[in-house]
């Protein structure tokens, strides 16, 4: 997943669309096609086109054992990031590295491995995801705690009222829904000391912590206190990740000689929970009703 950027890349943009969008109507649009991608390969350069690649992105984020319908809601996400990177860019054409990325070149020429994937995009063809006209942050993850989270209320933002929370049950069932990660005492200091400064006491970073939960469940904020004086803080994402934290959904038993995190969901909470989208897409939903449930206001359209 990690040989894609784009996805963290789309996360921090907020482009406007500089024209208005067709409202799927199920016919082909002049234009899709327009769309290309280069890969920097070691032999030089494989151009393909916005839809071919995304039915090489959409192999490395989704099993292919996922309802047909997941995977469309998936394709239809990774086409709205991608191409709000087109028009932030003002091109028709994007260029990337292609570090790890000859296995799917060599994928061509066998097209049963790619076949769900091929299917999924060429179903929601030129379709992507927009509110008010403009693609949406299309943000997805593997598995929700149970509930996903509200961009507006974690954020501090009105540019994503459609990122407001959904209630995911279907999750707790998932086989990685739950985990535990065991971090070291003198592992946690020097990692705490690194990001807020080494002059605390390593009593202070070890007793001294609070954390700040959102309505979902998830850390967003770790602080530090030395008595009853901050010293420090650290974002709740940015804590899951220095510690290797499936999600920051997670609660904290101190022992003498380490930390234990118990952690439920794997990702960030924010947008489509992919094994959400495959429970629903398993009890009758299609890839529209799964994107109108986890962004509530938004509307399909097709490139024009």
């Amino acid at each position: 997943m990690f040989v894609f950027l784009l996805p963290y890349v789309c996360a921090c943009l907020w482009g406007h669309v500089g024209e208005e969008t067709d409202m799927l109507d199920g016919t082909k649009t002049a234009g899709e096609e327009e769309y290309q991608v280069g890969i920097q390969m070691d032999w030089g350069v494989w151009n393909i086109s916005m839809e071919e690649y995304l039915t090489y992105k959409l192999e490395s984020v989704m099993p292919s054992s996922y309802e047909q319908e997941a995977l469309k809601a998936q394709a239809v996400l990774l086409r709205t990031e991608l191409f709000q990177v087109f028009r932030e860019q003002g091109s028709d054409r994007l260029e990337i590295e292609g570090d790890g990325l000859e296995k799917w070149y060599h994928a061509k020429e066998n097209q049963e491995e790619t076949r769900p994937y091929r299917q999924a995009v060429e179903d929601t063809r030129g379709v992507y995801l927009c509110y008010q006209g403009e693609p949406v942050q299309a943000s997805y993850f593997k598995v929700s705690n149970g509930h996903t989270r509200d961009a507006g209320e974690v954020w501090h933002t009105e540019k994503s009222p459609y990122l407001s929370g959904i209630p995911c049950e279907q999750d707790k069932s998932a086989p990685d829904y739950s985990s535990e990660v065991t971090v070291s005492k003198v592992n946690y200091v020097y990692e705490i000391r690194a990001r807020i400064g080494e002059q605390y006491s390593a009593r202070d970073l070890w007793e001294g912590i609070r954390f700040s939960y959102d309505s979902a469940g998830y850390v967003t904020d770790v602080s530090f206190f030395a008595g009853e004086t901050e010293i420090g803080e650290i974002d709740g994402e940015t804590f899951r990740y220095i510690f290797g934290l499936p999600s920051a959904s997670f609660q904290m038993e101190r022992e003498e000689a380490e930390m234990v995190f118990y952690v439920t969901g794997v990702g960030h909470g924010f947008g489509m929970s992919q094994y959400g989208a495959n429970s629903r897409a398993l009890n009758g939903s299609d890839y529209r009703q799964i994107l109108e449930e986890f962004f509530p206001g938004t509307e399909l359209a097709k490139f024009e």
